[in-house]
């Protein structure tokens, strides 16, 4: 997926300053629309100008949550992107992750 470069560059230094990588902030992300059927935060304005040059990004996440989040998504009217573009925005406004952030253990 492609999202402004100054913004992914914004939020992997957000991500760093607390220590948490982009892998398992996106990770989480994913588990938390799919446990609660929608994006797990209130947006805030984040003040950030879309600058107009993009940067790939890429995420690795379970093939069936991708799924259920694509579906969940979907059925809010946005997509994984898009939500990845939030996530981002919220991060870097708050200097933090914009909700509990945590991937659930497989039930015994």
């Amino acid at each position: 997926m492609r999202i402004d470069a100054d913004l992914k560059a914004a939020f992997e230094g957000t991500l760093r300053g607390i220590g948490v990588d982009p892998t398992c902030a996106m990770r989480s992300f994913a588990f938390q629309i799919v446990l609660e059927g929608s994006i797990p935060f209130d947006p805030v304005d984040a003040g950030f100008e879309a600058g107009g040059k993009t940067a790939v990004t890429s995420v690795k996440i379970p093939e069936d949550v991708a799924g259920e989040m694509e579906s969940v998504l979907k059925g809010l009217g946005t997509n994984f992107s898009q939500a990845v573009r939030l996530l981002a925005l919220q991060t870097t406004a708050l200097g933090g992750m914009p909700f509990a952030a945590g991937i659930p253990r497989e039930a015994s």
